[in-house]
């Protein structure tokens, strides 16, 4: 990349932030160098290596290279996500090296040699070009699925799920004890809750279905409870009724 001093810039510094945000302990510390990572980087790095030795003027460069890395970071933890080590910052922080690595020797080698002795050219209209709009809109149309994706929950046949069984007694304000089943898992799966009190007579019994991410909550009036009582909820899974899945307990006063 000799002649070619942002490129040459770029690479320092992203050797500079790679480094800086695997080796500081201290979380606020690893933001500043990480943020350029993520945030300008990549996108200054592939904008240098799509356009050659046209760099579109500033006023579109810097949408473009904040909308670029943005679908970098996005796509390149989506790929991490679906690989044996899953997202960790050793190998986030190395993929995006990967990349603005590429990208800057594709840049140089569609610049060709010193470009750097050329004269500085006149300041270009602010009418964005064609291709830039189009890059631009590719950007945030990558980001937009990049997103939509990490939010959707992905279904793995060798994936193992769990569900969540939890318990919290009354608040000040209120008398009812929630019971909460939380699922995680892959798939829709159906249940049966089993909460019996202490002092009553027939447990309550609710059976109903969960998909992946949903929440049920059941809330038992504790009001009228005097003395310290027992709650004790079970969680059943109508694929298997004989076994309890989850169990939760607690003594309401």
């Amino acid at each position: 990349m000799r002649g070619h001093r942002d490129l040459r810039l770029i690479l320092a510094v992203t050797l500079v932030c790679a480094v800086g945000s695997l080796i500081t302990p201290l979380g606020a510390v690893r933001v500043i160098f990480a943020v350029p990572l993520a945030l300008v980087l990549p996108g200054y790095a592939i904008t240098a290596a799509v356009f050659g030795s046209r760099l579109p003027a500033w006023p579109e460069r810097i949408p473009l290279t904040l909308g670029i890395s943005l679908a970098s970071a996005a796509l390149a933890s989506l790929v991490l996500n679906y690989l044996p080590g899953g997202i960790q910052g050793f190998p986030w922080t190395l993929l995006l090296v990967l990349i603005v690595l590429l990208a800057s020797g594709s840049a140089a080698r569609r610049r060709g040699p010193r470009r750097d002795r050329q004269q500085p050219p006149s300041l270009p209209s602010l009418k964005p070009r064609p291709v830039t709009v189009v890059l631009g809109i590719g950007a945030v149309a990558m980001v937009v699925v990049a997103l939509i994706l990490a939010q959707a929950t992905p279904e793995n046949g060798q994936a193992s799920g769990f569900t969540q069984l939890w318990i919290a007694p009354p608040k000040p304000t209120d008398a009812s004890t929630r019971i909460g089943i939380t699922s995680e898992q892959q798939q829709t799966r159906a249940y049966r809750l089993v909460v019996k009190v202490e002092g009553e007579a027939k447990p309550e019994v609710e059976t109903f279905e969960l998909g992946p991410g949903q929440t049920h909550l059941v809330k038992i009036d504790s009001g009228g409870i005097g003395p310290p009582a027992g709650v004790v909820a079970k969680l059943y899974l109508r694929s298997d009724p004989s076994r309890v899945y989850r169990r939760v307990s607690t003594r309401l006063r």
